[in-house]
């Protein structure tokens, strides 16, 4: 990237040159394409994070003092930690499923097909499923059951549970992590189950 160029084209963009926006994603894309390519995130599709990326970007021009005279780094760095948010979102709504998101390295990228990632993300997914939903049913008692239910498939927080059961946040937060506990034990410890 031709840095003086960018700091030019931002410059004209922000006065609202709409040619000097369409330039600027063009000297980003290939950069946003790398980002793409090389990240997973569970739920998204590639043209969902270039999405994610190129929102970024022009959020990043609108935030941008043309006078720091450093727009590539800036936007560089905004795009590749708002990625990383949102895998660090992802990994924190599914605690009990540690491989939900992951950063792929450039060697496995381009050595794994992607119809064979597809399937095989596909069948990992349906036994992950079918295993968390026997673990629930079979292995929790019904307030876990019910404390799971509050917290991950309703969306609730849990100091809204420990407000709806009238225990403390202390007390919430302990039964959380026998839940999980129980959840991990079974889920990823081999057991049998019926599909």
């Amino acid at each position: 990237m031709d840095y003086d160029h960018i700091e030019k084209l931002v410059c004209d963009a922000k006065t609202g040159n709409r040619v000097a926006k369409e330039n600027l994603v063009l000297e980003f894309t290939p950069l946003i394409n790398s980002i793409a390519r090389k990240t997973f995130i569970y739920g998204y599709e590639n043209s969902d994070l270039k999405n994610e990326c190129f929102i970024t970007l022009f959020n990043c021009l609108l935030k941008y003092q043309v006078d720091n005279h450093r727009f590539v780094a800036y936007a560089t760095n905004s795009i590749k930690n708002n990625i990383n948010d949102l895998i660090r979102k992802r990994v924190k709504r599914n605690e009990f499923n540690d491989l939900c998101s992951m950063s792929l390295s450039e060697e496995l990228d381009t050595f794994m097909p992607e119809s064979f990632a597809s399937l095989d993300d596909a069948l990992c997914i349906k036994h992950d499923y079918n295993t968390l939903i026997y673990t629930i049913n079979n292995k929790l008692n019904n307030d876990e059951r019910e404390l799971v239910d509050f917290l991950f498939f309703k969306g609730n927080t849990l100091i809204n549970y420990a407000y709806f059961k009238n225990v403390s946040y202390v007390t919430a937060t302990k039964r959380k992590k026998k839940a999980l506990k129980k959840l991990r034990k079974y889920s990823l410890g081999g057991i049998n189950y019926g599909n």
